[in-house]
């Protein structure tokens, strides 16, 4: 019996330990997730631009700025920006499928960095998942120049 319940016990260990590993990779795979529940994601996304206002509405710079193009507000709990996006996972031309404007998810120190003063103006690097519930998870934002 005591055999029994080792075979049933390394079974179970086995079968929770592999259950781990792939819940783990599927969520490095992009459009991993259970998309049905609205926690799926359309994977890693790394785009690059300017912050155009903090504070603003994009229907603001729009009117403001007629001429610019790839327009984005990402509306996080200390406030909202509007950003030129220049690029998304590297590649200058893309067909954006995603709305112009985004829910943030970010850490209060991370979003502070995009409504900063000093920043406006700059290029951006953000890295995050944008959700297929329209949120976009910031997990970090770079300043370039």
């Amino acid at each position: 019996m005591a055999t029994f319940g080792k075979i049933l016990r390394n079974s179970v260990t086995a079968a929770l330990l592999l259950t781990g590993i792939t819940t783990g990779v599927q969520g490095q795979v992009p459009g991993g997730g259970v998309s049905g529940l609205g926690m799926g994601g359309r994977g890693m996304i790394n785009l690059r631009g300017t912050v155009l206002c903090a504070g603003c509405g994009l229907d603001e710079v729009r009117k403001g700025q007629p001429d610019k193009h790839h327009l984005y507000q990402f509306t996080h709990g200390q406030g909202q920006v509007v950003m030129q996006v220049s690029s998304v996972n590297g590649v200058k031309e893309w067909n954006s499928s995603w709305p112009p404007q985004l829910q943030v998810r970010a850490k209060d120190n991370v979003f502070q960095l995009l409504t900063a003063e000093e920043n406006l103006g700059k290029e951006v690097e953000i890295a995050g998942i944008l959700r297929n519930t329209r949120i976009l998870d910031i997990v970090t934002v770079t300043i370039n120049g």
